[in-house]
């Protein structure tokens, strides 16, 4: 009499069942495994970014009203509407995309060529080198926002008006700038104004600003309706995406302060 040998149906069936329990835990662990990688990727990125645009701006704010030659008196010549004859410093009140504010600041170049503008040119030792922020639509299908510049490099001859260059991406996934300026006396700041309430630039002796940064793409399962405080009590809504958004901020004071000039 011979025995059946190998599995029954039902040991099969077992089997297959054991089989499609471990293969579904390995894709659960699988899927939440990329899920966190991409959440990860996302906040680092926007910590990035935010770094990045700290870099540019305190760079920028540190360098406005640099006069390279001391011997020389300072001359800044009125830029059209913008920048008034004298002024380094100036800003808009929610006049960019968002309700964002903009900043524009300028410099004069030096004799070794170490200061560039926002863009990379170098500015020779007789020429001003204008950088103007704000944030504008990188492009692309995605829409994302990021911190633009525009610059021109002017001379001190105030008979001539150049034009600010085509307005270029400097740093993705930036989507609000809020700025005050710092007035008081010589020695110290007594208070801190939106950009609208200045009515004297050349008096502005520090910057605070903060931004809103977020990720390039979807990252997080919810939709993102909270409310976000920057400075000066503006505060933005997110739009309802599934973007990662963080508030970073800063305080610049301007080295090159000199009054009016």
């Amino acid at each position: 009499m011979f025995r059946s040998k190998g599995l029954s149906l039902i040991e099969l069936m077992i089997a297959m069942a054991l089989g499609l329990i471990l293969t579904l835990g390995v894709t659960r662990i699988f899927l939440t495994s990329n899920t966190t990688y991409t959440v990860v990727t996302a906040q680092s990125q926007t910590v990035e970014n935010a770094r990045v645009v700290k870099h540019f701006l305190g760079r920028a704010l540190r360098h406005a009203g640099y006069w390279d030659d001391v011997t020389v008196p300072r001359h800044f010549p009125a830029l059209d509407s913008s920048l008034d004859e004298g002024v380094v410093i100036a800003a808009t009140n929610n006049d960019g995309t968002g309700g964002s504010d903009t900043l524009t600041v300028r410099f004069n170049g030096s004799f070794d060529g170490a200061l560039t503008n926002c863009l990379g040119a170098v500015p020779d030792e007789g020429e001003i080198a204008v950088d103007r922020y704000f944030i504008g639509d990188a492009g692309g299908s995605t829409l994302v926002p990021a911190l633009m510049c525009q610059s021109v490099i002017m001379t001190t001859d105030s008979s001539v008006q150049p034009v600010f260059s085509a307005a270029q991406p400097l740093i993705i996934g930036i989507e609000n700038l809020q700025i005050e300026l710092g007035l008081g006396t010589e020695t110290r700041i007594t208070q801190y104004v939106d950009p609208a309430s200045v009515t004297d630039w050349s008096e502005v002796k520090s910057v605070r600003y903060a931004i809103l940064a977020t990720s390039n793409q979807d990252t997080s399962g919810q939709e993102d309706t909270n409310t976000y405080t920057l400075v000066g009590g503006e505060t933005v809504t997110a739009s309802g995406d599934k973007r990662l958004r963080q508030v970073q901020r800063d305080t610049v004071f301007l080295r090159n302060f000199r009054g009016k000039s």
